[in-house]
């Protein structure tokens, strides 16, 4: 009777250590985009209160650190999420997305005259985003602080997630973490990885190691809308040349169409593809002294030649958000809208849908209602943020 008892408590040990499962999990992702938008609703309405699924506990918001950048730490049970801030309005946030060009993967940032080793891959051919490498690095204090808090109350299960530039912090934190010397962090932690509408955070190299490591597994994933461009951000380029044999032969058997018009713009950006890179890593550098200058004393590895992104984490695809049909009120119509309104001519006097409408955070929580909880979708009162309209 002993050994069963002590069997059984060992199996119970080793469930909730244990809960964070394999694949993509709908529950987990409705959870993820809610406390995404814990920032957008309390810069719009001070309190994120509505949005925030009950039985996640909000226990730490960290001070805002380098580039604009926080996070959040939440718990259930035994599984917490690391929620990573998007981009603000505040410059520093966009000279941190803008801050594009690629430095290794491995390398020493020197940061207010200190030294920081840092490892997001092992492959020494992987690159990443400038910007958000250092957001990591920076950020890495704070975030091994409260992992440790979390493992000495027994939680190792760990959501990583974030919206656009949180996304790819959450991304780019999943890699730093899992590459850190031994003892850092307990070796206990589990980590899983929810990015929705990130931009591209590192070349092939990187996201082929992280596809391996973190995506075969079925333990990172990015949810993307395909009529947002955020995701497609920065500029890459296709590697294979623009006359292949392989694109020749599938337009002669009529399998593939010929796209005058893109196929001049391809030939443009692979033409300019050299002076391109050249003048990345040069505005980039001029980034980096403003950074200096305005924020703090950096010295980046030098620049990698590549510039050519590509997206990490398993991609889960949602619908394009539908935009309602809403008429220009009087005061935002012209003589001439007001005529034609009159006279039914058109729908110009209808609102167009606003620059980044497709990326808006909250509409990627209705998106994911509609996908998955087609019943709570239908109860949903407030399908759009007038705000967003």
């Amino acid at each position: 009777m002993r050994i069963f008892i002590i069997a059984l408590l060992l199996g119970l040990s080793i469930d909730s250590i244990a809960q964070l499962k394999e694949g993509f999990d709908p529950e987990e992702v409705r959870a993820c985009i809610a406390m995404c938008n814990s920032y957008t609703f309390q810069d719009l309405y001070d309190s994120d209160t509505d949005i925030l699924p009950e039985e996640y506990h909000k226990i730490f918001t960290s001070e805002v650190v380098g580039l604009d950048n926080r996070f959040q730490v939440y718990v259930k049970d035994e599984v917490a999420v690391i929620n990573f801030r998007g981009s603000t309005s505040k410059l520093a946030s966009w000279v941190e997305n803008m801050y594009s060009a690629m430095i290794p993967a491995q390398g020493i940032m020197n940061i207010d005259d200190e030294d920081f080793s840092y490892k997001f891959a092992e492959n020494t051919s992987a690159a990443i985003h400038s910007g958000y490498a250092l957001a990591v690095v920076l950020l890495g204090p704070n975030l091994f602080e409260q992992i440790h808090k979390l493992n000495e109350k027994g939680i190792y299960n760990i959501i990583l997630t974030g919206h656009s530039q949180g996304g790819s912090l959450a991304n780019l934190s999943r890699a730093y973490l899992e590459n850190l010397s031994e003892g850092e962090i307990s070796s206990k932690n589990i980590f899983k990885t929810y990015a929705f509408a990130n931009p591209m955070c590192g070349n092939q190299e990187f996201s082929k190691e992280y596809q391996t490591r973190f995506c075969d597994t079925k333990m990172s994933y990015s949810i993307i809308n395909p009529d947002d461009l955020v995701p497609q951000m920065p500029m890459h380029y296709q590697e294979e040349s623009l006359f292949s044999v392989q694109l020749i032969k599938k337009w002669i058997a009529g399998k593939e169409s010929v796209d005058i018009k893109n196929l001049g713009r391809n030939f443009f950006l692979q033409k300019s593809q050299y002076g391109l890179m050249l003048y990345i890593n040069s505005s980039n550098k001029l980034i980096e002294r403003l950074i200096t200058k305005s924020y703090m004393p950096i010295k980046m590895p030098e620049y990698t030649d590549d510039i050519n992104y590509f997206q990490t984490g398993t991609i889960q695809t949602l619908e394009p958000f539908h935009y309602p049909v809403n008429l220009l009120a009087p005061s935002e119509m012209s003589l001439i809208q007001r005529e034609k309104m009159k006279l039914g001519l058109d729908r110009d006097y209808y609102k167009k849908e606003p620059s980044f409408y497709q990326h808006k955070p909250y509409n990627y929580y209705v998106a994911v209602l509609k996908e998955y909880f087609s019943e709570d979708y239908a109860n949903l009162e407030l399908r759009y943020l007038p705000e967003n309209l």
